[in-house]
Protein backbone atom coordinates (compact mmCIF):
# COMPACT_ATOMS: atom_id res chain seq x y z
CA UNK A 1 0.00 0.00 0.00
CA UNK A 2 1.37 2.99 -1.29
CA UNK A 3 1.90 6.30 1.27
CA UNK A 4 -0.90 9.05 0.51
CA UNK A 5 0.75 11.80 -1.26
CA UNK A 6 0.95 15.23 0.38
CA UNK A 7 -1.82 17.38 -0.73
CA UNK A 8 -0.19 20.82 -1.22
CA UNK A 9 -2.50 23.48 0.89
CA UNK A 10 -4.27 25.71 -1.67
CA UNK A 11 -2.54 29.79 -1.62
CA UNK A 12 -5.03 32.56 -2.17
CA UNK A 13 -4.20 35.36 -3.95
CA UNK A 14 -4.01 38.81 -2.83
CA UNK A 15 -7.29 39.46 -4.46
CA UNK A 16 -8.90 36.45 -3.41
CA UNK A 17 -7.82 36.84 0.47
CA UNK A 18 -9.25 41.14 -0.25
CA UNK A 19 -12.49 39.40 -1.60
CA UNK A 20 -12.87 37.38 1.96
CA UNK A 21 -12.28 40.19 4.03
CA UNK A 22 -14.60 42.46 2.79
CA UNK A 23 -17.77 41.23 4.25
CA UNK A 24 -16.09 40.36 7.59
CA UNK A 25 -15.00 44.25 7.63
CA UNK A 26 -18.85 45.09 6.84
CA UNK A 27 -20.15 43.39 9.36
CA UNK A 28 -17.09 44.92 11.75
CA UNK A 29 -18.92 48.22 10.61
CA UNK A 30 -21.96 47.00 10.93
CA UNK A 31 -22.03 46.31 14.46
CA UNK A 32 -19.95 49.56 15.40
CA UNK A 33 -22.42 51.93 13.78
CA UNK A 34 -25.81 49.57 15.78
CA UNK A 35 -23.28 49.86 18.98
CA UNK A 36 -23.07 53.72 18.32
CA UNK A 37 -26.57 54.49 17.79
CA UNK A 38 -27.11 51.84 21.09
CA UNK A 39 -24.93 54.08 22.97
CA UNK A 40 -26.72 57.59 21.69
CA UNK A 41 -30.00 56.41 22.30
CA UNK A 42 -29.05 55.77 26.10
CA UNK A 43 -27.16 58.78 26.30
CA UNK A 44 -30.37 60.64 25.36
CA UNK A 45 -32.67 58.74 27.58
CA UNK A 46 -33.21 60.77 31.17
CA UNK A 47 -31.69 59.53 34.50
CA UNK A 48 -34.48 57.56 36.43
CA UNK A 49 -34.35 60.57 39.41
CA UNK A 50 -34.87 63.23 36.78
CA UNK A 51 -38.40 64.56 37.08
CA UNK A 52 -40.65 66.02 34.33
CA UNK A 53 -43.23 68.56 35.63
CA UNK A 54 -45.46 69.70 32.81
CA UNK A 55 -47.19 73.69 33.42
CA UNK A 56 -50.47 72.87 31.95
CA UNK A 57 -53.15 75.37 33.32
CA UNK A 58 -56.25 73.06 33.64
CA UNK A 59 -58.58 76.25 33.51
CA UNK A 60 -57.26 77.94 31.30
CA UNK A 61 -57.95 74.87 28.95
CA UNK A 62 -61.20 74.26 30.26
CA UNK A 63 -62.66 77.64 29.46
CA UNK A 64 -61.41 77.15 25.63
CA UNK A 65 -63.29 74.04 26.11
CA UNK A 66 -66.34 75.02 27.63
CA UNK A 67 -66.90 77.83 24.75
CA UNK A 68 -66.81 75.11 22.16
CA UNK A 69 -68.84 71.82 24.17
CA UNK A 70 -72.28 71.80 25.14
CA UNK A 71 -71.35 71.69 28.91
CA UNK A 72 -68.50 72.84 31.62
CA UNK A 73 -65.69 71.25 31.43
CA UNK A 74 -64.77 69.63 34.82
CA UNK A 75 -61.79 71.47 36.56
CA UNK A 76 -61.28 69.58 39.70
CA UNK A 77 -59.59 70.89 42.38
CA UNK A 78 -56.82 68.99 43.54
CA UNK A 79 -54.50 69.01 46.24
CA UNK A 80 -51.10 71.06 46.23
CA UNK A 81 -48.65 68.82 44.85
CA UNK A 82 -50.71 66.75 42.03
CA UNK A 83 -49.01 68.24 38.26
CA UNK A 84 -51.66 68.29 35.52
CA UNK A 85 -49.74 66.25 32.67
CA UNK A 86 -52.26 67.65 29.88
CA UNK A 87 -55.91 69.01 29.55
CA UNK A 88 -57.59 68.80 25.85
CA UNK A 89 -60.39 68.46 24.03
CA UNK A 90 -60.04 65.78 22.40
CA UNK A 91 -61.74 64.45 19.05
CA UNK A 92 -61.91 60.53 19.02
CA UNK A 93 -63.50 60.41 15.40
CA UNK A 94 -62.50 56.18 15.27
CA UNK A 95 -65.24 56.13 18.21
CA UNK A 96 -67.73 58.79 17.55
CA UNK A 97 -67.05 60.73 20.29
CA UNK A 98 -64.90 64.18 21.46
CA UNK A 99 -64.29 64.56 25.03
CA UNK A 100 -62.52 66.90 27.69
CA UNK A 101 -59.85 65.09 29.25
CA UNK A 102 -57.43 65.77 31.92
CA UNK A 103 -54.42 63.93 33.39
CA UNK A 104 -52.36 64.20 36.92
CA UNK A 105 -49.13 62.98 38.18
CA UNK A 106 -50.11 62.26 42.15
CA UNK A 107 -46.31 61.02 42.89
CA UNK A 108 -43.50 59.54 41.07
CA UNK A 109 -45.66 56.41 40.88
CA UNK A 110 -48.95 57.48 40.54
CA UNK A 111 -51.14 58.58 38.00
CA UNK A 112 -54.91 59.58 37.90
CA UNK A 113 -56.87 61.17 34.73
CA UNK A 114 -60.60 61.42 33.78
CA UNK A 115 -62.35 62.32 30.55
CA UNK A 116 -65.83 63.68 29.93
CA UNK A 117 -68.41 63.89 26.85
CA UNK A 118 -72.01 64.38 26.32
CA UNK A 119 -71.87 62.19 23.19
CA UNK A 120 -70.82 58.41 25.37
CA UNK A 121 -71.42 55.28 23.63
CA UNK A 122 -70.20 51.70 24.64
CA UNK A 123 -67.18 51.69 22.41
CA UNK A 124 -65.67 54.26 24.45
CA UNK A 125 -66.41 53.41 27.85
CA UNK A 126 -64.82 50.25 26.87
CA UNK A 127 -61.89 51.86 25.60
CA UNK A 128 -61.50 54.55 28.14
CA UNK A 129 -61.12 51.42 30.58
CA UNK A 130 -59.17 49.33 28.54
CA UNK A 131 -61.96 46.81 28.07
CA UNK A 132 -62.20 45.90 31.82
CA UNK A 133 -65.67 44.87 32.46
CA UNK A 134 -67.92 46.11 35.66
CA UNK A 135 -66.93 44.97 39.26
CA UNK A 136 -69.12 46.85 41.33
CA UNK A 137 -70.53 50.19 42.35
CA UNK A 138 -69.96 53.25 44.35
CA UNK A 139 -71.87 56.19 45.00
CA UNK A 140 -69.63 59.64 45.67
CA UNK A 141 -71.61 62.81 46.07
CA UNK A 142 -75.26 61.31 45.72
CA UNK A 143 -73.98 59.65 42.19
CA UNK A 144 -73.39 56.42 41.28
CA UNK A 145 -70.26 55.21 40.06
CA UNK A 146 -69.73 51.80 38.15
CA UNK A 147 -66.15 50.37 39.10
CA UNK A 148 -64.23 48.82 36.75
CA UNK A 149 -61.14 47.30 37.92
CA UNK A 150 -57.97 44.59 37.54
CA UNK A 151 -54.99 43.80 39.20
CA UNK A 152 -52.97 46.88 37.30
CA UNK A 153 -55.59 49.56 36.87
CA UNK A 154 -58.75 50.85 39.01
CA UNK A 155 -61.75 53.08 36.77
CA UNK A 156 -64.40 54.31 38.05
CA UNK A 157 -67.93 55.05 35.20
CA UNK A 158 -70.75 57.54 35.71
CA UNK A 159 -72.79 56.95 32.72
CA UNK A 160 -74.70 59.39 31.04
CA UNK A 161 -78.45 58.40 32.35
CA UNK A 162 -76.74 58.39 36.48
CA UNK A 163 -75.59 61.60 36.22
CA UNK A 164 -78.73 63.66 37.35
CA UNK A 165 -76.05 66.74 37.27
CA UNK A 166 -75.67 67.67 33.81
CA UNK A 167 -75.67 64.31 31.91
CA UNK A 168 -72.53 63.50 30.98
CA UNK A 169 -70.29 60.69 31.16
CA UNK A 170 -67.35 60.83 32.70
CA UNK A 171 -64.52 57.96 33.17
CA UNK A 172 -61.62 58.28 35.87
CA UNK A 173 -58.93 55.92 36.60
CA UNK A 174 -55.49 55.38 36.55
CA UNK A 175 -52.70 53.81 39.20
CA UNK A 176 -52.76 55.25 42.64
CA UNK A 177 -53.70 54.29 46.41
CA UNK A 178 -56.99 53.89 47.60
CA UNK A 179 -57.22 57.19 49.15
CA UNK A 180 -55.81 59.26 46.37
CA UNK A 181 -58.72 57.59 44.27
CA UNK A 182 -61.46 58.70 46.85
CA UNK A 183 -59.70 62.44 46.97
CA UNK A 184 -59.82 62.34 42.70
CA UNK A 185 -63.12 60.65 42.76
CA UNK A 186 -64.77 63.41 45.40
CA UNK A 187 -63.23 65.72 43.41
CA UNK A 188 -64.20 64.93 39.99
CA UNK A 189 -68.09 64.34 41.51
CA UNK A 190 -68.13 68.24 43.08
CA UNK A 191 -66.79 70.25 40.27
CA UNK A 192 -69.75 68.37 37.76
CA UNK A 193 -71.39 71.50 36.12
CA UNK A 194 -69.15 73.91 37.78
CA UNK A 195 -68.48 77.51 35.31
CA UNK A 196 -64.95 77.72 34.92
CA UNK A 197 -63.53 81.49 35.91
CA UNK A 198 -60.66 82.16 33.98
CA UNK A 199 -59.31 85.73 32.60
CA UNK A 200 -60.99 88.09 30.14
CA UNK A 201 -57.88 87.74 28.07
CA UNK A 202 -57.61 83.77 27.66
CA UNK A 203 -61.46 84.04 25.62
CA UNK A 204 -62.16 81.10 28.02
CA UNK A 205 -66.15 81.18 29.37
CA UNK A 206 -66.92 83.74 31.88
CA UNK A 207 -71.05 83.42 32.21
Amino acid sequence: MTEPENTPTPQLTQSQAKRLRQPLIGVVVTVAITMLAVFAVMGLRPERDVTFTPDVDVEEAAGWTSDVAEFHAIVPEVPEGWTANYARWENRAELGVTAWEVGYSVQEHSFLSFAQTDEPNPAWVNDATRQIGPTGEETMAGLNFEVRENDERKYYVLQAEENTIDGTAIVLGGEATAEEFEIFLESVAESIDAEVETGEDNGGSTE
